[in-house]
């Protein structure tokens, strides 16, 4: 005897919401899973993920959803169901972001996340993540990055230490497409990169992350403060935040100018 499906809350998040819609138009018609999944070219544990909310359909996915079910609404609700995939904290962030007049950022192990490029990215994702996966996550670090190009754009001076640069090296086609993405940034009016050379880094922060996050409507400012892994947490607090700029500041003074920063960063293109 075939085992009943899995019951479904579709109330716990949008995604879900949005895979208990497809479970359900898929019932309407009587198709099984893998009849659905030969429908969309994929898998049949493709679909199953697609109904938990554990995946979402991406935009070719959404549109053959609308067509097969007459309806528009898969391709119409697509965006909204992949970015409530994301977590809440990584959430909570880029809704600051996207109200940011300004950001001064400081990252100590990684690229900084707006100025990540895709294959940077994937290879941040990897362990244990299906490509859909890591196309989504590479999606919403896109999605976030748009603020920089509105109109007008957010601020951003962005500050790295060498080493993070440096380590790119071990793997050149990554290197060159992300040092690119870093040039092509620093080109924008409003982007400063500052790189910390390796002889310097005896500045306070080096054990996390540092966001400063300026509301374009308010004027107030907000930390965003990463810790191990890919933990986070938005800060509020004024004492601390008064604690985190002077750090930030700190770090600054540390750092290249922009120009000898970007003159760096094509050196070690060249290196590749």
């Amino acid at each position: 005897m075939a085992r009943p499906p899995k019951k479904l809350n579709p109330n716990e998040s949008f995604a879900q919401h949005y895979g208990a819609k497809i479970r359900s138009y898929r019932e309407k018609k009587g198709w099984t899973q893998d009849e659905l999944s030969r429908k969309l070219l994929c898998d049949e544990s493709q679909v199953s993920r697609y109904e938990h909310g554990q995946a979402v359909p991406d935009d070719k996915g959404a549109k053959i959803l609308d067509m097969l079910f007459e309806t528009d609404y898969f391709t119409e609700h697509r965006e909204v169901a992949a970015v409530s995939r994301i977590p809440p904290n990584a959430r909570e962030l880029a809704k600051y972001e996207s109200e940011a007049k300004s950001i001064r950022a400081f990252s100590h192990g990684a690229v900084i996340g707006l100025l990540q490029s895709p294959s940077y990215v994937r290879a941040l994702a990897r362990g244990g993540l299906t490509p859909q996966d890591a196309d989504e996550i590479v999606e919403e670090r896109d999605r976030r990055q748009g603020i920089l190009d509105a109109d007008p754009p957010v601020k951003l001076q962005a500050i790295m230490n060498e080493a993070v640069i440096r380590s790119l090296a071990h793997n050149p086609d990554i290197a060159r497409e992300q040092i690119q993405k870093l040039l092509d940034r620093a080109d924008q009016w409003n982007v400063q990169i500052q790189i910390v050379r390796l002889a310097d880094f005896t500045h306070p922060g080096h054990q996390g992350g540092i966001h400063l996050i300026e509301s374009r409507k308010k004027g107030s400012v907000v930390a965003w403060h990463s810790g191990v892994g890919r933990s986070g947490r938005i800060i509020d607090d004024d004492e601390v935040i008064v604690d985190l700029v002077e750090g930030y500041d700190l770090i600054r003074s540390a750092a290249m100018p922009a120009a000898e920063s970007y003159d760096l960063l094509k050196k070690i293109q060249e290196s590749l």
